[in-house]
């Protein structure tokens, strides 16, 4: 009877040390709208966040090209290389270098802005 208790408290005591793997990410909390998604607001943000660092911007940019305006990273949308690079598909460098890759969330947003015509708004 003794051992009955002691195994009940000790399985009690693991039970309560579980935590929620269903809980939000702590930077993807709520569910990702992509019904509005805008360059300024969205987009940038991720670019300037994910690439910017030391690699796509300044006098000496990571494979010669810069990230830092609308017209750079639309010319990267254009020939296919961002969204291949960030999506990381076959025959792309994956981006970011070295880093994880980018949120579900993220990239969802990036592959609405893209299907959208890749707009400055």
């Amino acid at each position: 009877m003794k051992t009955k208790h002691i195994l009940l408290i000790a399985l009690w005591g693991f039970l309560s040390c579980t935590y929620d793997n269903a809980s939000p990410k702590p930077m993807e909390i709520g569910p990702c709208d992509t019904t509005e998604v805008h360059f300024s607001e969205d987009i940038f943000p991720i670019i300037q966040s994910n690439c910017f660092m030391n690699c796509h911007n300044g006098n000496s940019p990571s494979s010669g090209f810069r990230l830092e305006t609308y017209e750079q990273i639309k010319q990267k949308v254009d020939d296919g290389r961002l969204r291949g690079a960030v999506f990381q598909e076959p025959g792309f460098v994956a981006m970011p270098l070295g880093s994880s890759p980018l949120s579900d969330c993220d990239l969802d947003r990036i592959d609405v802005w893209i299907e959208r015509g890749a707009l400055n708004d």
